[in-house]
């Protein structure tokens, strides 16, 4: 996957770490995937070229299933036209996730929104984009169907489950450690982080994550001005048009990275007032930081301001 649905390091930076963070019995191991980068700091591994090495593996396989940039990926045969297809339990998993947030959020975060991306010029999934049409899919026993002419997406979802894969092959060595990629964020332990300010890049705000996640949707990276207002690769379902809501990145904590990941997109969609309510009921911490003229405008709920520094 390319950084084009997701910006890189875009809303949340382990730059905002302070230098004591880093300090000490501490092991780092980074690299590359999705077209964007991975980072690992822990306490100390017995064997760190393993854990590499499982990681890579890790990444591999869900990009080789899941991305929409691989022409030979398990989700872009089934997006050549296929009504039904083979799929691991890692692919089910996802998808069915990314199903019930489609239904939890009233499709908000709709997986196939593709199409409609594409259009604008951020994703490479062609064909009809039909508000609701994540609908017709269904994954099951192994298997991907579609009931109708229907394209699946999960950009806004498998990064974050790739968190959660690499955060389940760490939790094996260690109870102490942060996994980041492109931004999207999942600690054990008690780790500071900060949350960038989407129009300056500096460090708006710090968090204190410990054993949970946190994830940004926004529109500073992967995004355009033109006629007058931001068009954004995040898309509104119910208009197949970016959002313009003046929202310019929600942050979002949840106890995993698949779901902070997909809801902040859901949140981003819905805008300040539905967002906020849909996150208390949801139990999520959620940070809006708004357009206000040359400035922003910040509003949280009382779950995301426990977790402020």
């Amino acid at each position: 996957m390319r950084p084009t649905r997701r910006s890189v390091l875009f809303g949340i930076a382990l730059a905002g770490l302070p230098l004591p963070a880093f300090a000490g019995s501490r092991t780092r191991l980074s690299g590359r995937a999705f077209g964007t980068t991975w980072t690992v700091i822990s306490a100390v591994l017995r064997d760190p070229v393993a854990i590499t090495d499982r990681i890579r593996t890790a990444l591999t396989a869900i990009d080789t299933e899941m991305s929409p940039f691989l022409p030979d990926s398990v989700l872009s045969r089934f997006n050549t036209g296929l009504r039904t297809i083979s799929v691991s339990v890692d692919f089910e998993h996802v998808t069915r996730a990314a199903l019930a947030v489609a239904a939890t959020s009233g499709g908000a975060c709709d997986p196939s929104v593709g199409p409609a991306v594409h259009r604008y010029g951020f994703g490479p999934i062609r064909g009809t984009f039909r508000a609701g049409a994540w609908q017709a899919i269904r994954c099951e026993g192994g298997q991907l169907t579609a009931d109708a002419p229907v394209t699946l997406d999960l950009c806004g979802i498998a990064k974050g489950f790739a968190v959660d894969k690499l955060t389940d092959i760490l939790a094996q060595e260690t109870d102490d450690f942060i996994v980041e990629i492109g931004g999207e964020i999942r600690a054990y332990g008690n780790w500071p982080v900060g949350i960038l300010n989407p129009l300056t890049g500096s460090v708006h705000s710090r968090i204190r994550l410990s054993s949970n996640a946190v994830a940004t949707s926004g529109d500073a990276i992967n995004g355009f001005d033109h006629g007058g207002r931001r068009w954004s690769h995040v898309i509104d379902p119910a208009t197949g048009q970016p959002v313009s809501n003046g929202i310019a990145s929600v942050s979002v904590i949840a106890p995993d990275a698949m779901r902070a990941d997909a809801m902040a997109t859901a949140l981003m969609v819905m805008g300040e007032n539905q967002g906020i309510a849909f996150a208390e009921a949801q139990n999520l911490g959620a940070l809006f930081l708004i357009r206000d003229g040359n400035g922003l405008r910040a509003r949280h709920n009382a779950a995301f301001a426990a977790r402020l520094i």
